[in-house]
């Protein structure tokens, strides 16, 4: 038995040893001694002479960059290029491509400044290589996008440290222009009242009296008489004003060129005496005929109404919100609201796109207040509150289809959550998250963590239970009956068995969350992806979520008191107001937001609190949502009656601006 055995091993281990030599005969003929296959190990793109490279185009306007769709030119471009090919080269194929024999939909390219960032919006070297950056950004597909700047948007700095730079360079007729504007100027020296057709100012908003518009004298003459005071001129000076080669005050060729380009300032209505009682929702009294020189020059040469100038000057000591920042490139609108149909008269407004590049200005009809950002934080909460009453869910919502709404109606309601997020950083947290991700990047882009997040905040406290449980695999008795008129409302009517339990319940999620407002999704990613550059990612959309939401803790740290050290009394009021704040339920917390910013969510840095001395029937708290400060009497006597008082002003009509 042994013999055959051994025989029969000893066979095997011959023909395995054959199998061996024959191996290592073929790869030394194929010049690889070593026996090792000269195939590429590891990623097969690496040994690869040209990469994929997307590239789109980015044009700075409204104070940002913004993505340029196709229909304007735009879009995005997929090349393949050689892996040793620079960023430079890359921008002129981006040139090429976006201005084909140097035309685009947005002008010529000489009137553009052009440069290249990646995907966070950072500049990229024109020296570094496409595979360099892969290296760094170890993505699966590079994007990079050319951006463009008009140069005339481009103004000079007064600030010396400043590294902007104002690029004017006129043609010849454009010059001869200039020179003569600049003649005019220095004979006008002196005669700021004379009718030119420099910068023409015209109020956006009909006078009381009479219906018709105001238009106010030119006064570009004023800021360019400014500088003909600060500089003697000669003759000759004024003979070789035309050479762009001399020297000259930036501001005034800045204001000329403004003259050029025909532009208007906007700017909102004056009030008149029998209106000078309005609550301005700001605690500072302020007179526009006090503007200095200097305001008044700086109004003109950043094409900034004087009701900005003026704004400036009043809330020096607050930082600046997003929508003063884009004020200054933005015409401004005044629209009136009213409060009882706040919706329709909104949904209005934003059924023109154009509305997203103005700069509104809001008023409550019949109510006493002017804007300065807190009527329009209120306008838009006023707004979601209403809105979100008509959707279906619990602590999360979404939106349903409506017989009374159409296609450009969602598409509406989409720019007004543009609009609120980037003038005011206003989101409703209420609207699921999911499906705002949805929205911005698509159905595919939410994962499953964050859609049963949503689903389980979009369920009432007992089917949250019940799911939950049903999860676990430790439902009881009750549980089969809430999770079973949960099945049965969602169009099953039959438990499915515990080993499919997960996978139904994420389909149920799926179908509720996403699929039954999927029309909506689609109306509103027309206006939501203009967002995507501040929210490129989930996280940054969760992130945001969580920054806006009110907590006890968050809103008793915005208090702060306008004077450093208190008195006994002072101190004791201030005590009773975090007191009551750090107590105060969910839905109350949100309600003293709203009535000391205008607003339920998180926008502003602080409350600033003042103290006054009102007593009696006259006690009450006062709120200016503007510039978000709290007037707080101190004669309170204990926290009961302090709580008692507080309760009542939010229980009631607090939201009205009536206080004169």
């Amino acid at each position: 038995m042994a013999g055959p055995s051994t025989s029969g091993a000893m066979e095997k281990t011959t023909v395995l040893q054959r199998l061996r030599d024959k191996l290592r005969r073929k790869h030394k003929d194929h010049g690889n001694g070593d026996g090792l296959s000269n195939k590429q190990v590891g990623n097969k793109h690496a040994a690869k002479e040209s990469r994929r490279v997307e590239i789109g185009w980015l044009h700075f306007q409204m104070g940002e960059f913004h993505q340029v769709k196709t229909k304007n030119g735009g879009g995005t471009r997929h090349l393949t290029c050689q892996k040793n090919v620079k960023i430079e080269e890359l921008m002129k194929t981006g040139k090429e491509l976006f201005f084909p024999h140097g035309l685009s939909p947005k002008g010529h390219a000489e009137k553009f400044i052009f440069e290249i960032r990646d995907f966070s919006q950072n500049i990229v070297s024109p020296e570094c290589t496409v595979c360099q950056l892969y290296d760094q950004t170890k993505l699966r597909m590079l994007r990079l996008y050319i951006c463009t700047t008009e140069i005339h948007t481009i103004c000079p700095q007064r600030d010396p440290s400043s590294d902007s730079s104002y690029d004017f360079h006129p043609d010849e007729q454009t010059l001869e222009k200039l020179s003569k504007v600049r003649k005019k100027c220095r004979k006008s020296k002196g005669n700021k009242h004379k009718k030119t057709d420099h910068v023409h100012i015209q109020l956006s908003t009909p006078n009381q009296d009479n219906g018709t518009n105001i238009t106010c004298q030119p006064i570009a003459s004023q800021v360019l008489d400014i500088q003909n005071h600060e500089t003697s001129s000669s003759q000759s000076d004024a003979e070789n004003m035309g050479d762009l080669n001399e020297e000259s005050d930036p501001f005034l060729d800045c204001a000329i060129h403004a003259s050029l380009e025909d532009s208007e300032v906007q700017f909102g209505p004056f009030v008149d005496d029998k209106d000078s009682d309005l609550d301005s929702t700001v605690p500072v009294t302020f007179n526009a005929h006090e503007l200095s020189d200097q305001d008044f020059k700086d109004s003109i040469l950043s094409d900034q109404p004087i009701e900005s100038v003026a704004s400036s000057s009043r809330n020096d000591c607050l930082p600046p919100g997003p929508s003063e920042q884009a004020a200054n490139v933005r015409e401004s609108q005044y629209v009136k609201i009213r409060r009882v149909m706040v919706i329709k008269d909104l949904l209005e407004i934003f059924m023109d796109c154009k509305v997203l590049n103005l700069a509104l200005r809001m008023e409550f009809a019949n109510e006493k207040a002017l804007d300065d950002d807190g009527v329009s934080r209120d306008v838009y909460t006023a707004f979601w509150e209403e809105f979100l009453e008509h959707c279906e869910g619990e602590d999360e919502r979404v939106p349903r289809l409506r017989p009374d709404y159409s296609e450009r109606e969602w598409q509406a309601i989409g720019r007004i959550w543009v609009k609120g997020y980037m003038d005011h950083g206003l989101i409703p947290v209420r609207l699921s998250p999911a499906f705002i991700l949805a929205c911005s990047h698509g159905v595919t882009a939410v994962d499953e963590e964050l859609l049963m997040s949503s689903f389980m905040k979009y369920l009432s406290a007992g089917e949250r239970s019940a799911v939950e449980k049903a999860l676990l695999g430790n439902m009881d008795e009750n549980d089969d009956e809430e999770l079973l008129d949960l099945f049965s409302r969602m169009g099953s009517h039959h438990l499915p068995p515990k080993e499919n339990m997960h996978a139904v319940i994420q389909i149920m999620a799926h179908k509720v969350i996403l699929q039954e407002s999927k029309f909506i999704i689609d109306c509103f990613s027309s206006s939501i992806t203009s967002v995507q550059l501040n929210l490129p990612t989930k996280q940054s959309i969760v992130e945001l979520y969580e920054s806006k939401k009110p907590t006890n803790k968050k809103v008793a740290c915005m208090i702060q008191t306008s004077k450093e050290f208190l008195n006994q009394q002072e101190q004791m009021a201030f005590n009773y107001l975090q007191r009551y704040v750090k107590n105060a339920a969910p839905r109350k917390l949100e309600t003293f937001l709203r009535f000391c910013t205008g607003s339920t969510v998180m926008c502003k840095d602080k409350i600033d609190l003042t103290f006054n001395a009102l007593s009696g029937l006259s006690r009450r708290p006062v709120a200016h949502t503007c510039a978000a400060v709290l007037e707080l009497p101190y004669t309170y006597n204990s926290y009961p009656e302090f709580r008692t008082e507080f309760d009542n002003v939010l229980s009631g009509d607090c939201f009205a601006m009536d206080i004169l």
